[in-house]
């Protein structure tokens, strides 16, 4: 047997620290064999041969490939509890939800978007508002959930009670401040825009069913995403609370990007 060294405490790495050294130690035993059977002495072609021969052997790395897989499977049910159960993640997903496969947008062959994107979607989040801005909304959001916490209420489970939840005005307003410093970058729209489609299309999991973020996608999503930002602008009052909180000249901006989404929306509308 190979010597192996202690592997890390982390269960997860653990098991693959062990997983990996299996697939070493038949290896090596191959080679011993290998070895034995020439005198103790073995040429690069004894060992390129023995190479080859175990990779015939189609069940030699089963267990260890069972490991990755089930973790990988836990992993990836992990991620999807997180973005259910997260209440700030869940609360702008629901702002374009229709449009992802399996609801009203039907399948992706229908042109509904793929659940593929909800990971570069919340990269895109992180990199135009920015970590720390993020992690404030979440707690005053949490905190807004925790002051409902009579059990009556129907705001103490935001699993449960999404739509409650988003009609709160002040959790309405926050998730809105975040799509409208979002929608600030994309003042050179065409620009932006091509650069969002390839960043998602960049960062999509990987999958034997190949699935392309496209410009009609990206339309669509842009005219959902800043629906809320539409709707403040266009009521004077809610439009005046923007510009305290952001700037008379973003509010501008703001007016501007809605007018190019507008204009484009339209434009796929005509063309159907």
């Amino acid at each position: 047997m190979i010597a192996v060294n202690k592997p890390p405490r982390d269960t997860f790495k653990q098991r693959h620290n062990v997983a990996a050294f299996s697939v070493l130690e038949h290896f090596a035993q191959a080679l011993v064999h290998q070895a034995r059977d020439n005198g103790g002495v073995l040429t690069e072609e004894q060992i390129l041969k023995t190479v080859d021969g175990l990779r015939d052997k189609e069940t030699l790395f089963d267990t260890a490939w069972t490991i990755l897989e089930s973790d990988m499977d836990s992993i990836k049910a992990r991620e999807k509890a997180a973005v259910r159960h997260d209440p700030f993640g869940r609360l702008m997903v629901s702002r374009f939800e229709f449009l992802l496969e399996g609801g009203q947008a039907g399948e992706v062959e229908d042109g509904a978007l793929s659940r593929k994107i909800l990971q570069p979607f919340f990269k895109v989040i992180r990199m135009m508002v920015g970590m720390d801005m993020l992690q404030e909304i979440d707690r005053e959001i949490h905190a807004i959930i925790d002051a409902h916490a009579n059990k009556d209420d129907e705001l103490r489970d935001p699993t449960e009670y999404w739509d409650h939840l988003a009609k709160e005005p002040a959790v309405a307003s926050r998730i809105n401040l975040v799509f409208a410093r979002m929608a600030l970058h994309f003042e050179d729209y065409e620009h932006r825009k091509k650069w969002l489609i390839q960043l998602v299309n960049d960062n999509l999991p990987s999958s034997d069913k190949k699935w392309k973020f496209t410009e009609t996608h990206c339309i669509l999503l842009l005219h959902a995403l800043f629906n809320d930002v539409r709707k403040t602008l266009s009521v004077p009052e809610q439009a005046a609370e923007l510009v305290a909180k952001l700037g008379r000249d973003d509010v501008e901006t703001l007016r501007a990007v809605i007018k190019s989404i507008d204009e484009d929306y339209a434009a796929l509308k005509s063309a159907d």
